[in-house]
């Protein structure tokens, strides 16, 4: 099939997509390429770096992990990809490895290879090289780094899986008693555990994990403690328990969170300083990531067993030594304080940045042994380089890498939409991995966006949608849904772009399903929704529906005024860009006004809304000031003032360039309880200036979450 094509003007790459358009059955496509028509313009061409990258041999490491090898069958497979597939005739592979004299060789074949390892290989380097059968040149070499081990036969013991997070694998009661007591429990991979004993605080009790560290003692908060562990039988032993009790282990998820000790760019947020991880973090967390921990509480955190893993920048690379010398110098790796790094962030819609970070990553050496995890953004897209990166990521550190998927989830305008999204982010991505590369699961993590601080950094585009909701119901789909079994990672970017209420709400949620194992939403306790139905129409789109306007009181809209004054991010398709003008002209107040319904009498509720300067939006000006709109809630509410808060945005530049140069906005956070089922709430212009044009949305009523 052909077809003579005149492109576009171009910076100098092009791509083509090709459809089966209403076809069923199978099709193979192979060897799909452009090509100039004539010769002068192919001297014209120059062959693009991607496709040289694309095309160029790669042998994948495809099973088992290279640092699994069983000792009991060892061989390994390797996928082939590049160029090499059309031509693999007459070519063969040889293996070697560092620690053997000994080399296994057989024919090369156009996809799976699966090869033994030569007699005596252990530990240390395979070599593989493919070379051609009659002349012996050499057409590929690489190495892996590679390990031998005995698999151990774990009897599982008690494993009573709770949801795909958590497996009980030890619950049992402790006898009132100084005398040591034994307790046993079965891990059958590697990964964390949590300790706890409960109800069994006492002056000398102490718990002591596989005869030489101690887990817990009476000085352990809330007598609980995690562990990462290899596989096998382990054993707790118990003295000084003259109060008896209950001791508990369950087998859970890695847990990150990005990042600590960083407050919140909107300062009227309480700290999020070290009691308050203490209170909210360390009860759900096993990893921090980036930020700081106090220099005097380092020690007790990674005596705790608690991982603190710094952030690395791996964007806009320029060649695969740029990525080699990034890990080289990265803190993350060369101090002791840290157990390794995240490589923030890749993208496989970037083929040829991938490919350098996969190559530079092959390339480090990793003195110290730290883990290296890898962000990636998107699902699979260029066969062979998506592939190499994905083994490579996973086979790197031992064996202990993982691949980590941001998905930040915008809110939709109904539960039904964004169950969808959330499923065609992170279930489908899953489902192309689990073909990309068996067994990924035990290496990958899928960390949610749980930032909503308007206007630094927001998920929450609809103002109508409780976002604690929303995040329960995506942490909830991850627990429950078979898809997701085994995932080895989960938590959160962009706690600090939280405001304090889905800080706390984010850990509670990590502890409820990744600690404890629960399968039922946690919003069901507290009766959030996803459209809890107080309000309507928060952002004026259209027409004054649910409102009640006074004097000069105008609809307008202004393309990107959401995601850029206002940081709706990640793509919110003009959700936001509609708002309510009450103009003030001489002493003349004009207002909105909208009855908040269907609350519940006693409980406490956030009303929040945005004001700016519509002039100074359409001029794109950045004059953040006090704007003159207040909010006045009738005599069935009753306003908490030590909740509530004014922000003014007076930033000169944004977090992002596309946030840099616009107006900025004012946020009202009005934390009040109802008296009754319904609040008359009133927006008025009561302090604006002469001719002040001054613009209303995202205004929202929701459930708060108190402090327990």
């Amino acid at each position: 099939m052909e077809q003579e094509v005149t492109m576009v003007e171009s910076s100098g790459q092009y791509f083509a997509c090709v459809y089966a358009c209403r076809f069923t059955g199978e099709i193979d496509i192979a060897d799909a390429k452009i090509t100039a028509l004539s010769e002068q313009v192919r001297l014209n061409t120059n062959v693009s770096n991607l496709a040289t990258i694309y095309n160029s041999t790669k042998l994948v490491p495809w099973s088992p992990r290279f640092h699994q090898i069983d000792e009991k069958n060892p061989v390994v497979t390797f996928k082939l990809f590049g160029a090499l597939k059309q031509a693999f005739r007459g070519k063969e592979i040889v293996l070697s490895a560092s620690d053997t004299d000994a080399a296994t060789v057989q024919p090369l074949e156009s996809e799976m290879n699966t090869i033994a390892l030569p007699a005596g290989a252990r530990s240390g380097k395979l070599t593989a090289v493919i070379r051609d059968k009659k002349s012996g040149e050499t057409i590929f070499k690489q190495d892996y780094p590679f390990s031998v081990v005995a698999i151990p036969k774990v009897e599982a013991g008690v494993q009573k899986r709770l949801n795909n997070f958590a497996t009980e694998v030890l619950n049992a009661s402790i006898t009132a008693t100084a005398d040591a007591q034994e307790f046993h429990f079965s891990t059958l991979r590697p990964g964390w555990v949590f300790i706890a004993a409960q109800n069994a605080a006492a002056e000398n009790l102490k718990i002591v994990l596989d005869d030489t560290l101690t887990v817990i003692d009476n000085a352990t908060p809330r007598l609980e403690n995690f562990r990462e562990l290899p596989p096998g039988v382990h054993t707790l032993t118990v003295t000084g328990a003259e109060n008896g009790g209950n001791i508990l282990v369950n087998t859970v998820i890695e847990t990150l969170n990005y990042c600590p000790g960083s407050d919140s760019m909107v300062p009227e947020n309480p700290p999020y300083d070290w009691n308050f991880q203490m209170k909210y973090g360390m009860p759900a967390i096993t990893t921090q990531n980036g930020g700081s921990i106090p220099e005097d509480k380092l020690e007790w955190f990674k005596a705790q067993g608690y991982h603190w893993l710094a952030n690395q920048m791996s964007t806009e690379l320029v060649n695969n030594a740029d990525m080699t010398n990034r890990l080289n110098n990265s803190s993350g790796m060369n101090e002791a304080r840290y157990d390794g790094v995240t490589c923030d962030e890749q993208f496989f819609s970037q083929p040829a940045i991938l490919s350098y970070y996969t190559e530079g990553l092959k390339a480090y050496e990793n003195p110290y042994n730290h883990v290296i995890y890898s962000w990636i953004v998107g699902k699979p897209k260029t066969p062979g380089i998506d592939d190499d990166f994905i083994a490579t990521t996973v086979n790197s550190c031992g064996g202990r890498g993982k691949l980590s998927f941001e998905i930040y989830c915008p809110t939709m305008p109904t539960e039904e939409k964004a169950v969808t999204y959330f499923n065609n982010r992170a279930k489908d991505t899953v489902s192309l991995l689990k073909k990309k590369y068996p067994d990924i699961m035990q290496s990958m993590g899928i960390v949610l966006g749980n930032f909503n601080q308007i206007p630094i950094l927001s998920l929450q585009h609809h103002p109508e949608v409780d976002y604690k909701y929303y995040l329960d119901l995506q942490m909830n789909i991850l627990a429950n849904d078979p898809e997701f079994k085994d995932l080895a990672l989960t938590g959160y970017w962009g706690s600090y772009y939280a405001d304090h209420e889905l800080h706390r709400w984010s850990y509670m949620l990590l502890r409820h399903y990744c600690i404890e194992g629960n399968t039922a939403m946690l919003s069901d306790k507290y009766g959030f929704k996803y459209l809890p139905g107080h309000i309507v129409n928060g952002d004026f789109v259209g027409s004054f529906n649910g409102w009640t306007t006074k004097g000069n009181v105008s609809l307008d809209k202004f393309d990107d005024f959401a995601s850029t004054s206002q940081n709706r991010w990640g793509g919110n398709n003009g959700v936001g860009d509609t708002f309510a003008v009450l103009s003030k002209k001489g002493d003349e107040i004009s207002s909105v006004t909208q009855v908040a319904k269907n609350l519940i009498p006693g409980r406490t509720y956030l009303l929040e809304f945005c004001t700016f300067d519509v002039d100074d939006v359409k001029s794109k000006t950045v004059n953040g000031h006090d704007f003159g709109i207040r909010a006045s809630l009738d005599s069935n509410a009753e306003i908490n003032k030590g909740l509530s808060w004014h922000h003014i945005d007076t930033r000169t530049n944004g977090r992002y360039a596309h946030n840099n140069g616009v107006a900025r906005p004012n946020l009202h956070h009005i934390v009040f309880t109802a008296k009754a089922p319904e609040v008359e709430i009133t927006l008025s212009n009561t302090q604006a200036k002469a001719g002040e044009n001054l613009g209303i949305n995202f205004f929202r009523v929701i459930p708060y979450l108190l402090e327990e």
